[in-house]
């Protein structure tokens, strides 16, 4: 498998999937429907066996899965198996939260160490088994909300570096109307790839840039 279908038939009839291997940014409002694209995606590459590590520090583990699951995406067979989460979140409001069978709870978003740790052999687990790997880091706006920006940029280096060497795909959402032009510039310099997303007038639409198929114009998902 070269490429990754994101399940939306207009997106991956235009691009003709996500190119594996490489590091991607999701770029949009909240409005947008990057959350709805995250978990299309996360479903097409659970269907095609790959492991998919999601790692949430803008909702604990329980409420990704019940808002996965409010899309009428069912997700639960793989928990465990070939989906393991990141909880980045929960212990900010339940200090003693502990690990599952498929979840790695984490101190908080101050923890960028951890996080690092935790994703790092998580993908090890996966890339040892042979299979396609695909993280989804939900998301980069909620890091920047309890960190120096700087700080960000060094450890999304050090994670896009990390994933490229281990033949991993990574997902990075952001809502890049809460943060300054820079530093959006300086994540999208980051990424080997920009998917934008925009809603308007009720209909959602996309670009995607630094591909072979690259798609400039906003096109409807």
């Amino acid at each position: 498998m070269d490429t990754l279908m994101s399940g939306f038939e207009s997106f991956d009839k235009v691009v003709g999937g996500i190119p594996l291997h490489r590091n991607y940014l999701l770029n949009g409002s909240k409005e947008s429907g990057k959350d709805l694209f995250a978990y299309h995606l996360l479903q097409s590459a659970l269907s095609n066996k790959a492991g998919v590590i999601y790692i949430t520090a803008s909702k604990g583990a329980s409420d990704l899965l019940a808002s996965i699951s409010s899309r009428g995406i069912n997700v639960s067979q793989y928990l465990g198996e070939s989906l393991k989460l990141v909880d980045n979140f929960t212990r900010n409001i339940q200090p003693d939260a502990k690990d599952n069978a498929y979840t790695r709870v984490l101190n908080g978003p101050l923890d960028l160490t951890g996080l690092a740790v935790a994703v790092s052999s998580l993908n090890s687990d996966f890339v040892k088994d042979g299979k396609t790997t695909l993280n989804i880091f939900d998301s980069i706006s909620s890091l920047l909300l309890s960190n120096n920006s700087n700080t960000i940029f060094r450890f999304l280096q050090f994670i896009c570096g990390k994933s490229k060497i281990s033949g991993v795909t990574s997902l990075f959402l952001i809502d890049s109307d809460m943060h300054s032009q820079d530093t959006n510039e300086t994540i999208k310099s980051l990424m080997d790839g920009i998917i934008s997303l925009k809603l308007e007038n009720g209909k959602r639409y996309f670009t995607f840039t630094g591909t072979e198929k690259e798609v400039l114009s906003w096109t409807e998902l």
